[in-house]
């Protein structure tokens, strides 16, 4: 799939060496009419950050090359959000970093349909963004 910057959707990156067997979450994204793009690493994430929009920013807290934290500096001033997701037995619950370019950190940390309705929210506006910066 390639970056289009005139693609209407909601865009979601992905970053983390497991989010490629994600296929639960990737089908969700794609059943909310969402692109999506997975990357296994922060140097990578970064690169795509610098060059193109994402609305989104899922990420692993552990990653091969760092610290995922830095990612929150790299999405600061920017319009997306960022969660971290951290295993908890059997399922996964997320960790509000950066909402529309403002840090969150402090807030609790959302257990899976409580994630699932900010998620859809947050890309429904995201998509609203694109519509409303086309008129």
């Amino acid at each position: 799939m390639g970056i289009e910057e005139h693609v209407e959707e909601p865009i979601v990156l992905l970053v983390g060496k497991n989010m490629s067997g994600a296929f639960r979450l990737l089908e969700w994204l794609q059943r909310l009419g969402s692109e999506y793009h997975i990357t296994a690493s922060y140097q990578e994430a970064r690169i795509l950050l610098e060059k193109h929009r994402f609305d989104v920013v899922l990420s692993e807290t552990s990653l091969p090359d760092g610290n995922a934290y830095r990612l929150i500096s790299a999405l600061r001033e920017s319009p997306a959000s960022l969660f971290f997701c951290l295993a908890v037995e059997d399922t996964y619950w997320w960790l509000p970093a950066v909402t529309q370019g403002r840090d969150c950190l402090g807030v609790p940390v959302l257990r899976p349909a409580e994630f699932a309705r900010l998620l859809q929210g947050t890309l429904f506006l995201a998509r609203l963004r694109q519509t409303a910066s086309r008129c």
